[in-house]
């Protein structure tokens, strides 16, 4: 809107037009009043002026200091902007809590392709509400406080140098952040661009930003948006009634198969219904939205009370709770790095591992271990050496990543606290540097060579620094880190100072004195060649952690004599029973007030730190735990009280809901142990066969390929299985490098091994190889991304590359050591009764269940019957990972990202109409999926990330979770039934979450029949035509015989605007409509008119290169060809577009053209691939013309037959698609939209946006 009058920018927005205010929420229903926005622009010549009014429960609260923490403001309640005009620019902005002034970031793209590294700058607070270069930024909390206001007056100057006036039109878009601590509670990214669906990487995603008009007028009286209609989407209609009576309410879920057995629809979802006879609509269509043929059918309805979730316990982290919580004070440190660093001072404990992920890798606890908050590297994902030193109040931290920085927070809260010394940025602003850079070296992870930075101490203002490769400790001035001396030292390992302000310096296993006037000299006469770190305590006791075959702590007397060793000397066993009483890879150490000694422990299997008693030497406090990345864990459905997370046995206690370590599983030192036990990586399989527990571990990614068999026999646990293949020059490198004689030349065959001896080492007569066959043809295995696991029996299944069937290894025997025999010479094939492998992206998994059954996580999601029965068939369109960053928002039924699947368990029995077998399967953004074992969807489990959900602040056993998320790339966990009937869930972030799902034995089926007849098929047929946008189904469309006169009016297309007549309708649905085609021909000529609906009156492209005009802006575009053309042939592309907006040009795209020029081929190239088409030429013979319309514009085509190469008849069918190429304003395509083929959301490859795919066009029939 144009700015009415002057405006105040004072937070208050009595001055403002709001009349175009836009509501950003992603879920209504349940975010509105919390985390939405209501966010509005005004514009006049010298600015931009743009409100957003938050919905916040605790609004204003950011804590990121604009003079240190401006790059990472977007991690709590903020706002950023993003602009693309000329060039790239991105602002944050957000109300500094600590000292309640406004702050602002402004980050630039390097060029409109590359959206950052153009620079950034900090624009610094000057009085009131004003900012430098002219920005002002005012926030004022609503009265309820239940939200508040952001205001801000930014000059055109920031974003760009052109002079915007109205009717002029730029790139904006919106993030929008909720949060207090260190990373938001809440995100919403919104304004996209038409077409574009990519929220999750919005900051990049510059192509999907959408529209900023500038109107010449304000107060609009705009219509009322969709969600005020408070429509329900994908409500069943349809000609055929269901019908079905339910004793009680429930929810319920519905599915159609064909005569065949054969699921042809999902119907409803998990959906409410009451008690008595209830009808349900179909619509005729298949999950494909085709339409299904006459004849009879079968239902069956799912129902169930609803599924609830109850805490029950947690495990592998220490935390309280052991999840993150907003206060700071849940979950603990990192996930990808086991702990290594400590200090200790008054009342707090600080504790970090080098780098976390999910997990803070730097956080303090009290004395007792209750952490009070956590910081995220400094750098994300860099880290792989931390020290700590602390007087108390503040924390020095010596990190090592990619460089060596000392940085320094508040002990107490965490907040950073830059150093005492005033520096210049570029600009010439003054500010105070909360990084100090304390080498030039590089560091550990750009050197790949070992730590630099090893240690850091404090001591009366003076801070003292190991330089390892630098044989040097520097000491710095602990405020300004100004430098103020260099001891030339070998090796310096650890530092210390000691209660006589004397510094101890670990070099080469000796612990030396530096003093300045006595020079160096021995600290004790001890040397312990595998010394890690140094401690004192406040009696001058000094505490040295020791590694190697020692794995303990060494006490000394102030004087150097030994007194005592903390820990059983040895330590415990990277494999073998968890002995409590004492540790491994000891690392850095600390002695608190309490004068208790606190161990970090750099091990995984667990994470652990150990508090101990200095006088006994008895351990005070055992911190196992945490997970890895997403880890979660598994616990044992027969023994309960066994649980299992990042190869550590837990014992957990279900009186007390605590839990502790009681066996550690990993490789041994042993070079033969090239398959080391396992038992939980992300998800597992819990097998009990022979008195013997098996569990069976999948690898991912490249190791995929992979099974894992590991047994415990009641005392030990020990490998004894594994098959995989050997991947193409694998045999001489990684883990094979050791077996070269037994891997060389056996590229891409399969192997298996089985332990004979028991000794869980691999022997060369324990192998097993083969190259499978397929009636005498060799074939290729194919692993989804997340694996395969076995099924109740131990058989594990495979995929087979390029064919229908199912490859099956059953478990022949067993050897004396108890390892099940995999005899890879002789698979059991599967062969399915119709196409298994559907689509999707790769990044699913197999799994079996009991009875032989097998389930495939695809799209569509099946299960496989050993008979070769194909039951059910579940759309599963947004695979795992990067499926799910196109999913919309979360809804009953709709799955968003599953990857792996968590378990699969029995409750009651099929044939009495209840559950029968039921898993489940994780998802991407928060929920988890139950399913019976036909395909029959019970319900969704927790909430999506992108909504509204609770995140309790203490661990209440019984209490409910159901409005609780799993978190995203939630990728472990575990699903099982115990023998006394109870189901178990197991998840979490970085700890083993096991949660009780209740309500599943109120599941009841019932099925029925009936019949879809002529007459209600050929109703579904014309509501069909009423709905395109609701089915991506391959399309059909008559083309009528006519004439045009072309000259882009929609005159004589009468039905192009009545949107009640039949058209080709290019849209997702009736809200979010793109473009209505019509089409009609005579012996000359096909006629096309497109109208198109957007936010211009005419198209625009600026492409330089006919050849990629689709690259570059506006388009129509048809694709056609012979139905039924193998290899492509016949098939061709036209597009059509205006060049500048006013140079009609029509570009013939032809695959295979048998005899055309080689001056016409062209390879359409990204660096992955290349795509050849023979000709890609302009074509003079279509005439184009366009004009303006009520929102957007009309285009109109008249296309020669002869120049597509097709004689006309009567009856003549073709496979064609229409669509519609939208850009970023005339520069660059961002959306493509078609009527019949939907997978067109490539925007980015040149290949796969210049290939014909005919399978998706629909059908032209000619009058």
């Amino acid at each position: 809107m144009p700015v009415p009058d002057e405006v105040v920018i004072d937070g208050n927005l009595a001055d403002w037009d709001l009349s175009g205010q836009t509501l950003m929420c992603y879920d209504l229903e349940s975010l509105q009043d919390v985390c939405s926005a209501k966010v509005a622009v005004m514009y006049d010549a010298a600015n931009l002026y743009i409100s957003v009014h938050f919905a916040d429960t605790t609004p204003m609260g950011n804590r990121h200091d604009p003079r240190y923490q401006a790059h990472k403001a977007w991690a709590g309640d903020s706002v950023q902007v993003r602009f693309k005009t000329e060039r790239i620019s991105h602002i944050t902005a957000w109300y500094f809590a600590g000292e309640k002034k406004p702050g602002f970031y402004l980050d630039r793209g390097k060029d409109l392709n590359t959206p950052f590294g153009g620079g950034a700058e900090t624009l610094f607070h000057q009085e009131g509400w004003k900012l430098e270069r002219g920005v002002e930024t005012a926030y004022q909390k609503d009265s309820d406080e239940q939200g508040y206001v952001q205001e801000m007056k930014l000059p055109w100057s920031l974003v760009t140098d052109r002079k915007y006036e109205a009717g002029d039109q730029l790139q904006l878009g919106f993030e929008l952040f909720w949060g207090q601590g260190d990373w938001p509670s809440h995100r919403y990214a919104d304004n996209l661009s038409e077409g574009a669906n990519g929220r999750e990487f919005f900051f990049t995603n510059h192509k999907g930003w959408g529209d900023l008009i500038l109107e010449a007028e304000g107060n609009l009286n705009l219509p009322k948006p969709a969600w005020m209609k408070r429509q329900i989407e994908g409500q069943p209609t349809g000609p055929v009634e269901i019908e079905y009576e339910l004793s009680k309410d429930g929810k319920v879920t519905l599915a159609i198969d064909d005569s065949d057995g054969r699921r042809v629809r999902n119907l409803i979802a998990a959906q409410s219904r009451t008690a008595g006879k209830n009808i349900e609509k179909w619509d005729g269509l298949d999950d494909a939205g085709t339409p299904v043929l006459p004849g009879d059918y079968r239902f069956h309805v799912l129902t169930h009370d609803g599924i609830h979730l109850k805490y029950a316990l947690s495990f592998a982290n220490p935390g309280n709770p052991t999840w993150s919580t907003d206060d700071g004070r849940g979950a603990f440190y990192g996930d990808h790095t086991a702990p290594q660093a400590a200090a200790a001072a008054g009342k707090f404990v600080a504790l970090a591992t080098p780098m976390g992920e999910a997990g803070k890798h730097l956080i303090a606890t009290d004395l007792d271990g209750q952490r009070l908050w956590g910081l995220s590297n400094r750098v994300a994902f860099d880290g792989g050496h931390i020290s700590l030193a602390t007087d108390g109040t503040t924390l020095w931290v010596g990190t090592e990543g990619k460089q060596s920085l000392i940085y320094r927070v508040t002990l107490a809260d965490g907040s950073y606290v830059p150093w005492g010394i005033v520096q210049k940025d570029n600009d010439g602003h003054e500010f105070r540097p909360v990084d100090l850079v304390v080498s030039e070296l590089p560091g550990l992870a750009a050197a790949k060579a070992e730590a630099n930075l090893r240690s850091i101490a404090w001591h009366h203002d003076v801070l003292a620094a190991a330089f390892a490769r630098e044989n040097e400790v520097r000491l710095y001035h602990a405020v300004t880190g100004e430098l103020l001396s260099r001891i030339a030292i070998d090796e310096p390992k650890s530092v210390a100072y000691t209660s006589q302000s004397e510094l101890l310096v670990l070099s080469k296993g000796r612990i030396l004195i530096v003093d300045d006037k006595a020079g160096i000299r021995p600290f004790t006469t001890q040397t312990h060649a595998d010394a890690w770190g140094l401690a004192v305590g406040a009696d001058g006791r000094v505490y040295l952690s020791v590694r190697g075959t020692d794995q303990n702590v060494k006490v000394f007397s102030a004087d150097g004599k030994p007194l005592r060793e903390i820990g059983k000397r040895g330590g415990r066993p990277h494999h073998g029973q968890f002995i409590a009483g004492a540790m491994r890879q000891p690392a850095g150490i600390a002695i608190d007030s309490r004068n208790h000694l606190w161990v970090t422990e750099e091990t995984e299997n667990p994470k652990r730190t150990s508090v101990w008693n200095v006088d006994s030497g008895g351990l005070l406090k055992d911190l196992s735990g945490t997970t890895s990345y997403a880890g979660a864990g598994t616990v044992n459905p027969y023994d309960p009280s066994m649980g299992f997370a990042d190869d550590t046995v837990y014992r957990l206690d279900w009186e007390t809901g605590t839990s502790k370590p009681i066996y550690s599983v990993g490789k041994t030192e042993n070079p033969d142990d090239l398959f080391p036990p396992s038992v939980h990586n992300l998800t597992s399989r819990v097998v009990q066969k022979n008195g013997l527990l098996y569990v069976y571990t999948t690898g991912a990614g490249r190791g995929s390929s992979d099974v894992h068999c590991t047994v415990f026999d009641g005392t030990h646990w020990r490998s004894v299985a594994h098959t995989g293949v050997v991947g193409h020059g694998q045999a001489n490198q990684g883990r094979f490098s050791k077996y070269e004689h037994l891997f060389a030349g056996r590229d891409r065959q399969r192997y298996s091994w089985a332990d004979e001896n028991g000794d869980g080492l691999v022997q060369e007569s324990e192998l097993q190889f083969a190259r499978i066959k397929i009636n005498d043809q060799p074939v290729d295995l194919r692993s989804f991304y997340w694996g395969q696991l076995p099924d109740t029996d131990g058989t594990i299944t495979y995929a087979v590359k390029n064919r229908q069937e199912l490859v099956q290894f059953p478990v022949a025997g067993y050897t004396k050591a108890g390892a099940p025999i995999y005899d890879i010479t002789k698979p059991h094939i599967v062969r399915p009764d119709r196409e298994i492998i559907g689509g999707g992206n790769g990044e699913g998994q197999i799994i079996g269940g009991s009875n032989g059954r097998i389930y495939i996580n695809q799209d569509p999601l099946i299960m496989v019957e050993p008979s070769g029965r194909v039951v059910g068939g579940y759309p599963n369109r947004h695979l795992s990972v990067h499926g799910s960053h196109r999913a919309k928002a979360a809804r009953s039924g709709y799955l968003i990202g599953p990857s792996s699947f968590l378990g699969v368990i029995q409750v009651g029995d099929e044939s009495k109409d209840e559950a029968g077998e039921i898993f489940c399967l994780n998802g991407n953004l928060g929920e988890n999926y139950l399913f019976t074992h036909d395909g029959l969807f019970v319900q969704s489990l927790f909430r999506d990330t992108r909504g509204y959900s609770e995140k309790p602040a203490r661990a209440e056993r019984g209490m409910s979770l159901d409005a609780t998320t799993a978190g995203g790339e939630s990728f472990g966990g575990n699903f099982i039934r115990t023998a006394e009937g109870k189901t178990y869930l197991t998840n979490g972030g970085t700890d083993a979450r096991v949660i009780e799902v209740t309500g599943l034995e109120s599941i009841r089926r019932i099925s029925g029949k009936f019949t879809y007849t002529h007459a209600e098929f050929a109703e579904a047929q014309t509501l069909l035509s009423q709905k395109l946008a609701e089915t991506s189904a391959p399309k059909a469309f008559t083309v009528p015989r006519g004439t045009a006169n072309v000259d882009g009016e929609a005159t004589e297309w009468p039905a192009l605007m009545d949107d009640e007549q039949l058209a080709m309708n290019v849209q997702e649905n009736t809200r979010q409509r793109y473009a209505r085609v019509l089409a009609r021909y005579d012996d000359q000529n096909l006629y096309l008119a497109y109208r198109v609906f957007a936010p211009r009156s005419a198209m625009k492209n600026v492409g330089q290169d006919d050849r990629l005009l689709f690259k570059t802006g506006d388009a129509v575009d048809l694709m056609i060809g012979p139905d039924g053309a193998k290899d492509d042939a016949g098939n061709l592309r036209l597009l059509m577009t205006f060049k500048d907006r006013k140079t009609p040009i029509a570009v013939l795209n032809v695959k295979k053209a048998p005899g055309a020029a080689a001056s016409e081929k062209f390879d359409f190239s990204s660096p992955w691939r290349t795509i050849s088409f023979d000709r890609v030429v302009v074509t003079r013979g279509v005439t184009l013309a366009s004009a303006g319309t009520q929102g957007g514009f009309i285009v109109e085509a008249s296309i020669p037959w002869n120049e597509i190469g097709i004689t006309p008849e009567s009856g003549l069918k073709l496979k064609a698609d229409v669509g519609v190429l939208f850009s970023d304003g005339g520069t660059q395509t961002v959306s493509r939209q078609y009527w019949s083929n939907k997978a067109t959301g490539l925007v980015n490859d040149i290949p796969g946006e210049a290939d014909l795919v005919p399978a998706g066009w629909g059908t032209f029939t000619l009058e």
